[in-house]
């Protein structure tokens, strides 16, 4: 590929935009990439004996790995260049999750103030690495 064509893709890309559809369709991935994960992650090991302390480490590193998984789905199936959607989409579901948990009747899920912050944080950096690595191996990185 020449030179001039492949700048001329990279100003395409820039120029595409924030595109809030994929916002909605990268909340959507995460949570069907946990489902998935947590169906075959959970008949490994279901009817074993899990302490709760290894149960909620095994759940939430089950959340930290949807996003990564969810953020290099969206960067695969993504025309052009698509990582701020995944980063904010992670973000936004750390945001939807906190919203629900109002309706949960058990308190410990709550989050608030920096916890927030910082839940969103990470769940948008892990999601903007896996679209990064989604983006690379589609060429679009």
């Amino acid at each position: 590929m020449s030179h001039d064509m492949s700048r001329r893709q990279n100003s395409d890309l820039a120029n595409r935009g924030f595109s809030r559809r994929w916002v909605g369709l990268s909340m959507i991935v995460f949570v069907a990439a946990e489902v998935l994960i947590g169906g075959v992650l959970g008949e490994l090991i279901a009817g074993r004996m899990l302490s709760i302390n290894t149960s909620f480490l095994l759940q939430g590193l089950l959340n930290l790995a949807g996003f990564v998984v969810g953020g290099f789905v969206v960067g695969v199936i993504s025309p052009g260049r698509r990582v701020a959607e995944p980063a904010m989409a992670g973000f936004a579901t750390i945001v939807l999750i906190a919203i629900l948990s109002v309706f949960v009747p058990f308190r410990y899920m709550g989050y608030r103030g920096s916890s927030l912050l910082l839940a969103g944080a990470i769940a948008a950096g892990l999601a903007a690495l896996g679209a990064t690595w989604g983006e690379r191996l589609t060429g679009n990185g």
